[in-house]
This record gives structure tokens, sequence and C-alpha cells, in this order.
């Protein structure tokens, strides 16, 4: 990391080779500046590619994630950690890393996950951000299968995401489970579930590459507590124009540590029904009604909320939404089964089918001798 450090108000030196000024684009004038300091980028560096780390109190993970960027071997590549808020251990884990590639944006005051990722696109001097949060991986080739594929994209907005493991304490999965469709409204891919398992149309967030005009254009709504991901990309793929592909291999791990508390899986129901009905118009009726039963009711259930949340939510799955028969089945299972019981099943699921997988294996390797014999 350089350790040249800029510690005043916004000025020529902070300005990006875009002549952006960072802090201003950010902040209005009537608010104080947030930035405390930020390390010097190398002026020789050619950047394509800007990789964005938000961090906030968690030194090992946000290390362990930089030295996975760093382990890329795309070139020309370099990566802006935002520290969000006054942070002695992660300023000092960073410091730590010698590497030139490495910027890191210390803010005085907590901004947000939202904001601190627009501070570091902000930031970026690469025509390309992709992000990657603080407790989570890239595996190696990530960068240079996601830039070939951006390349031959021909819009200026784009969106390219890959397929990627989510680690649980218990078990892990390669998701997203399908790609979205040529012609699919991108609500429907997010939330109209084709099959009965969660994860089909999750685009994790460390598994994003967008352009950066793309970031400027749309960026994250600052102070949202959860959605964050979602309402991005509900806002970036209404614009005309947008470009989504899918690199169609695992190339980031999902760290879905489900015992710790994350705002972001706190049971809200309230404010998720209040931010889908603000943003309805980016979604279709279909995908409304299933976003309430997937997210709104097992939140309103965790809150043991009584048979009046659940008429009301489902009075408005029906009058503001479209729902299908699974939709409704997903309701009522979702109102009525606990979390740690979905779960169990899905565990056990995973676990039988599994078992029936290597069952048939062994039957058809059987067969294989006998046929050759007779």
């Amino acid at each position: 990391m350089l350790t040249t450090e800029i510690t005043t108000a916004p000025c020529d030196a902070m300005k990006t080779k875009r002549g952006l000024d960072p802090l201003t684009e950010l902040w209005p004038e009537q608010n104080p500046v947030m930035l405390s300091r930020v390390s010097a980028a190398s002026e020789e560096a050619s950047v394509r590619v800007t990789a964005v780390i938000p961090t906030r109190g968690r030194p090992v993970l946000a290390e362990r994630a930089v030295r996975s960027a760093l382990a890329q071997d795309f070139p020309d590549f370099e990566i802006v950690v935002v520290i969000d808020g006054p942070d002695p251990e992660t300023s000092e884990a960073m410091r730590l890393i010698k590497d030139d590639r490495l910027r890191v944006v210390e803010l005085k005051e907590n901004a947000g996950g939202s904001e601190a990722r627009n501070i570091g696109v902000r930031f970026a001097r690469g025509n390309w951000v992709a992000f990657l949060d603080d407790d989570d991986e890239w595996l190696p080739g990530k960068l240079e299968q996601q830039w070939a594929l951006g390349g031959s994209m021909t819009g200026g907005y784009a969106i390219v995401a890959s397929h990627f493991i989510e680690r649980t304490d218990s078990a892990e999965r390669v998701l997203p489970r399908r790609v979205p469709g040529p012609q699919e409204a991108f609500s429907e891919y997010l939330f109209a579930r084709q099959g009965w398992q969660s994860g089909e149309g999750f685009l994790q967030t460390s598994t994003w590459f967008v352009t950066r005009a793309l970031m400027l254009k749309v960026p994250f709504t600052r102070g949202l507590k959860r959605c964050q991901d979602l309402d991005w990309l509900l806002h970036a793929t209404a614009l005309p124009g947008v470009e989504v592909q899918v690199v169609p291999k695992v190339l980031a791990i999902f760290h879905h540590d489900e015992s710790r508390v994350r705002v972001s899986r706190s049971a809200d129901w309230r404010f998720l029904y209040s931010w889908a009905l603000s943003n309805k118009r980016y979604f279709t009726r279909r995908a409304f009604s299933f976003f309430l039963a997937t997210f709104c009711v097992p939140s309103a259930a965790k809150e043991q909320e009584g048979w009046a949340c659940f008429f009301f939510l489902l009075r408005s799955c029906v009058v503001h939404g479209d729902p299908s028969l699974k939709c409704l089945v997903l309701f009522l299972t979702f109102w009525w089964m606990t979390e740690d019981q979905r779960r169990g099943l899905r565990v056990r699921y995973h676990a039988i089918r599994e078992a029936s997988l290597k069952r048939l294996a062994g039957f058809l390797r059987q067969q294989v001798p006998r046929k050759v014999t007779q």
C-alpha cells in the first residue's frame, strides 16, 4: 500500500484522472467532508479495473478479502478499501499490506454500506468496478474471465456476474441456479421462483463486475439498511441498454455465516413491505407477489406477528400482485415453518439427493461389466 497520505479537504491532488472530485461528487457543500485520509495513488499506474471493498470493524476478514483480490493475475487493476468510520484495527491491518495496488480511504464517520461503496466508485480509476464484500473471497481468474466477457458486450452500461459458492457452517452450494432469460423481466428473475429452493436468481454482490459509467449513473441508495443489492439491480436494469451477463463458472466464495447477526437478515417486514411498495414500478405483478411471499412473510413470522398481519400480506399479495399457486404455497410455508425448520429440511433434502445419486452411480457401474460380458 502506498503510504503517502492526503489529509485535507478536497483539493486538486485528490481528483481522479477524469477530473471528478470524489468528495464533492458525493457530499453536498452544506455537509461536512467525512474523509479522514486516503492513501495516494501511483501516477504511473495504468488501471482498467478497480476493486471496491467497503469494511468496518472486521480487520481479519477484510485482510482475507484484500489478499484474495491481490492474488488475481489480471494486470492493471487496483483495490480501493473504504473503511467506513473510525477503525484503528482495520487501518493497521491495511497498512501492513505492502502492495502499490492497494489504496485505502478512511471516513471520519460511519456512512453505511451503500455510501461506502459509492465513495469507492468515486475514487476508482478503472473503467470497470468489481465489488467485494469484506467477508467474502475471490477465486483465481475472476477478473480475467469477467473482463473477457465484459469486453464482448457492446453497450456502455454492462453488468457481469458469475456463479459462486455459498458457504455456511453446515453446507455449501453453487449459486445462482439459473441465469436471466433473454427477454425476462429482471424482477421476475430475482423473485419469481421457477423451482422451490432459494438462490435461484441470486447475483451476489461480490461477483459484480460493472462499468463505472453505470455506477455513476445509478449509485447505491444511501441510507438503505436492507435490500441494497436488490434495490440497485432493479434501478440499474430499468435503464435502457443495460446488458447483464453471467460467467458460467464459480469465481467467488460467499461466506454466509448464519450465526452472525446481520442487519440485512434482521426481521423487519414493515421495512421490506414499504421498500417494495415504493419501488413497485420496477416489479411485475407476479414478481411483487413472490417478494411478499418469500421476503415479507418469513420476516413477519420471525417477528411472531398475528393473523392480522397474515391477512394483510395475503390481501396485498392478491391486490398488488398476481400470485401463482406456487407463490401461495410458499406464502403458507414461510408463515408456518421457522427458518431453522426450513434449513433442516433443506439439509435433509440435499443429503437424500446426494445419497440417491451415489446409489445410482454405483448401480450404473455394476451394469457396465454385465453388458460387456454378455
